[in-house]
């Protein structure tokens, strides 16, 4: 148990405050840090006997999920648009606006490259290996949202944070629902994809010091 918790501390809140302070030198390498800790934790579960694996592709009731997840997305997701509208308009739409390149090969590469490692780090991952310590999967949902957001401490602005812990709310909430990676992974890129639409994806960059 306390091997556990150690490993639980080591890696969701001393690994992201270390990367917070060595910014400067890793931030080109963020990237594939994030991909190498997803790969590792993927390789985790997988020789774990325990873990069922069917949680990683299944998509049942598909029909069902994407229903809850538009149903949610739509009308949160005008009232976002209107508030970065009135509150940070040099923001709005600037990203589609001013670098339509870098606005599509962001929508393009974000869900694999970004989107994917973080689901099964945060939700695949945490849920099924910190069980044994945090039985409750309220408890689990509390400390991978706090650490979901404690991880955007990179970009070096609140915004990112709280969005981040909203976020993370949202898909282990979903997670606890659905079971489901495929299915966390599209309400994630979903949102995502917006936040970089609206205007809101200047958060969520490294600007250099």
């Amino acid at each position: 148990m306390a091997k556990l918790w150690a490993e639980l501390v080591a890696v969701f809140f001393g690994l992201p405050v270390a990367v917070y302070f060595t910014i400067e030198e890793l931030a080109g390498w963020l990237m594939p840090l994030l991909g190498a800790i997803g790969l590792l934790c993927l390789a985790l579960l997988l020789i774990d006997k325990q873990f069922k694996r069917v949680r990683l592709w299944h998509w049942s009731d598909a029909r069902t999920h994407v229903k809850a997840i538009l149903l949610f997305f739509l009308p949160w997701a005008c009232l976002l648009t209107v508030v970065v509208y009135l509150a940070r308009p040099e923001l709005f739409m600037r990203w589609p606006i001013e670098q339509p390149d870098l606005w599509v090969a962001t929508l393009l590469v974000y869900p694999i490259i970004s989107v994917i490692p973080q689901e099964i780090i945060y939700r695949t991952f945490f849920f099924h290996r910190y069980k044994p310590i945090m039985p409750s999967k309220y408890m689990r949902w509390g400390v991978s949202t706090f650490a979901f957001g404690l991880a955007h401490l990179v970009y070096g602005n609140w915004i990112a944070v709280v969005l981040s812990w909203i976020g993370g709310a949202l898909f282990g909430y979903r997670y606890m629902k659905t079971r489901s990676t495929p299915v966390v992974v599209i309400e994630h890129a979903v949102w995502g994809c917006f936040i970089f639409t609206v205007g809101l994806g200047s958060y969520l960059v490294v600007t250099p010091a």
